[in-house]
């Protein structure tokens, strides 16, 4: 079993990415004493510690490598261009590689609907043949990895485990884990079945990497953690859904490693059809990778879609329609999202018999071999050049037909040899999106999400993050109990603080701003429950605030969305910091503090959305119940319903639940809480 771990602040630095291999390989065009960031693989880990130890000098190991690293002979170190040169002629050495950062085949033209409308609404499924494909639910889940950018908490997406491989990148709650939307858009178009974007297969059991961050970017470095970390957890199929120019040895030795596992790898051709360019992208251009195209509703290639001889298939990726943030749906295009639609139909195929090899769904490539055609490939509608649409338009249909045929030459050693698929291929209508808005974030602030009530996603999720940033500016944010639904103020004892009270008055705020007016237009009469000191320190916060050149430069919405952020924020810490466990006959306050002495809880588990789930998913609604706020489709002012689940109490309120909130019912009834059920469940306790 690897260790994984995240990595440190230099570290991330560090982790830049490939380029060359040692044949190829050429020193950077920079000065002798300049350094930059490089990878090192060594034959073997013998040879990694020799090397370490012969040119230890000019090799920087510290804390920039990780344990499965040095298990797959890597090393990543901050070199000069002639240190790199005297390191890559070693013998011991198999290539030196200048870092680059592979990107996210997601072109700029995402976009959000309003809501699926339109006849062809969800083409993307029609063109495939996956919208009839029956429920077949097994004990035996094909098991799916997904390399990107994290997956939001949602209804409807379900996943097995996450491991976050960025560090630093501000994750603060249950639900932007996904900063960029980009894995939450993939993995809706897989497994989703919220009622409003119908994946392919809900069977699947899903692991989420996270490595790309929010600009949808990511070192090779962590893309080659990512794919250990896959083979490590035993998938069947590994989804990419980016790329880079620059070849990678450290790269393809992982694509090889998973490759001899088992482990079907799918990765988009890449969007280089849009700078004429038009070359496949790695990893998708090694031999044992899938390489998807985008076509779109008309079956003909995208014009972002890159092409080449390396392309394998094609699958819908053009103006797609997909989950987006807080369960909206949007539409985007890339070949990006052509690969789910793969690895959707690969997986239903697939679990017919976990069993199989992947060989049998796709060609084992390797050349010695007489081996399998690809079931996907050899069913595909020839929609036209190979270069172009490779062996055509995957028809999840026409496989399923053709399964028993294969399976049978497959038992058998046999080459699979069948019928050309000479289905006529059906065009659709995917003109009725008139509605149309941007769709997704990023750190450039170049795209906004917003629904039809205008909200603004990237104000939303920088004023969520504020109070827990050392660098905020404001004094005593990132201490202060009210922004963090603690009762208790860490650094001066014991202090009484109505949380609930707190959020309100911040949603109040939210909402003034939002007309163009500011804090002082709030008194206090306004918020039943709120104490003097509570009332002092958000005023205090909000007048530091309003000093702060972004905060000035904001628009009255985008004022408003981050005062909501900043109140999601505390709703969310009150379900973190203010909840208890009941354990062996005690009831345990769940802190970042670890007692394991006690057995209380192991290490990081305060943090894991598996631990006391029921608290993780309070939080979820909450957050959501805030947005519900901000959008109008509830009263501007909160009330104590925003903390519970209301749709489901007998779920998240048990008669004997496995955690409480503190204080809850004092303070709910303070702030007008009128739900009984609440009252009775969140009871207070005095563990004093």
């Amino acid at each position: 079993m690897r260790k994984f771990r995240k990595y440190t602040a230099t570290a991330l630095v560090a982790m830049m990415v490939a380029g060359m291999t040692m044949s190829g390989y050429q020193p950077a065009d920079v000065s002798a004493s300049q350094e930059s960031e490089y990878i090192i693989v060594t034959k073997d880990k013998k040879s990694m510690k020799t090397v370490e130890s012969k040119y230890n000098t000019m090799i920087d190991t510290q804390e920039q490598n990780t344990d499965f690293l040095k298990d797959e002979n890597v090393l990543v170190s901050k070199m000069t261009a002639k240190e790199a040169d005297i390191v890559n002629k070693d013998q011991k050495v198999v290539s030196v590689e200048k870092n680059t950062m592979v990107n996210a085949s997601e072109t700029e033209s995402t976009t959000a609907a309003k809501e699926d409308q339109g006849t062809d609404s969800q083409w993307n499924l029609k063109s495939i043949h996956v919208d009839k494909a029956k429920d077949t639910a097994t004990d035996e889940k094909v098991k799916v990895a997904l390399l990107d950018s994290g997956i939001d908490y949602q209804e409807g997406l379900n996943v097995k485990e996450r491991v976050n491989l960025i560090e630093d990148d501000n994750e603060f709650s249950p639900m932007f884990e996904d900063s960029s939307n980009h894995g939450t858009s993939i993995a809706s178009l897989i497994v989703s079945n919220n009622g409003k974007v119908k994946g392919i297969n809900k069977n699947v059991e899903l692991y989420s990497a996270r490595i790309l961050d929010e600009n949808k970017q990511a070192p090779i470095s962590r893309v080659v953690e990512g794919i250990y970390w896959a083979i490590d957890k035993k998938v069947n199929i590994i989804s990419i859904s980016f790329g880079t120019n620059q070849y990678s040895e450290a790269l393809k030795q992982a694509i090889d490693e998973a490759n001899a596992k088992g482990i079907l790898v799918i990765a988009a051709a890449g969007n280089q059809g849009e700078n004429g360019t038009d070359n496949v992208e790695y990893p998708a251009a090694f031999e044992n990778v899938v390489a998807v195209g985008s076509v779109d509703s008309k079956a003909e290639v995208s014009d972002f879609s890159s092409t080449g001889k390396e392309v394998d298939v094609v699958a819908p990726g053009e103006a797609v329609r997909a989950t987006g943030a807080f369960g909206e749906t949007m539409v985007t295009s890339g070949t990006s999202m052509a690969v789910p639609h793969v690895v959707g139909a690969a997986s239903l195929l697939w679990q017919k018999d976990t069993s199989k090899s992947k060989d049998f769904i796709k060609k084992n490539l390797k050349p010695e071999k007489k081996l399998f055609k690809n079931l996907l490939e050899e069913s595909a509608r020839n929609v036209g050049d190979k270069e172009s649409y490779g062996n055509g338009l995957i028809d999840y249909e026409y496989a399923e037909k053709q399964y028993t045929k294969a399976e049978e030459q497959y038992e058998q050693g046999q080459d699979i040899e069948l019928k050309d698929n000479t289905k006529t291929i059906k065009t659709y209508n995917n003109s009725s999106d008139e509605n149309k808005v941007s769709g997704t974030w990023s750190a450039k602030g170049h795209q906004e999400y917003l629904t039809e009530n205008n909200v603004n996603i990237p104000a939303m999720k920088d004023g969520a993050v504020y109070p827990d940033k050392d660098d905020s500016g404001v004094p005593g944010m990132t201490e202060n109990p009210d922004f963090h639904g603690l009762y208790e103020r860490r650094h001066s004892g014991n202090e009484e603080v109505n949380y609930l009270a707190s959020y309100r008055f911040m949603i109040k705020i939210g909402n003034e701003y939002g007309k163009g007016k500011t804090y002082t237009s709030v008194s206090k009469a306004d918020i039943p429950g709120l104490t003097d000191t509570s009332y002092s320190r958000i005023r205090s916060m909000m007048a530091n605030l309003q000093k702060k050149s972004f905060f000035k430069n904001y628009s009255n919405a985008n004022k408003k969305a981050f005062v909501f952020g900043v109140a999601m924020h505390t709703s969310t810490d009150t379900f973190a910091h203010s909840t208890y466990r009941y354990y062996n006959g005690t009831w345990y306050s769940i802190t970042h503090a670890i007692n394991e002495k006690k057995g209380q809880y192991k290490k990081n588990e305060a943090d894991n959305s598996k631990f006391v789930p029921e608290r993780f998913d309070m939080a979820y609604r909450a957050e959501r119940n805030t947005l519900y706020r901000y959008q109008g489709k509830r009263s501007d002012v909160a009330v104590c319903h925003d903390f519970h689940a209301a749709n489901d109490p007998d779920k998240y309120y048990p008669s004997n639940p496995a955690f409480k909130v503190k204080r809850i019912s004092k303070y709910g009834t303070q702030v007008h809480l009128s739900d009984a059920n609440v009252i009775a469940h969140f009871a207070t306790i005095n563990y004093n």
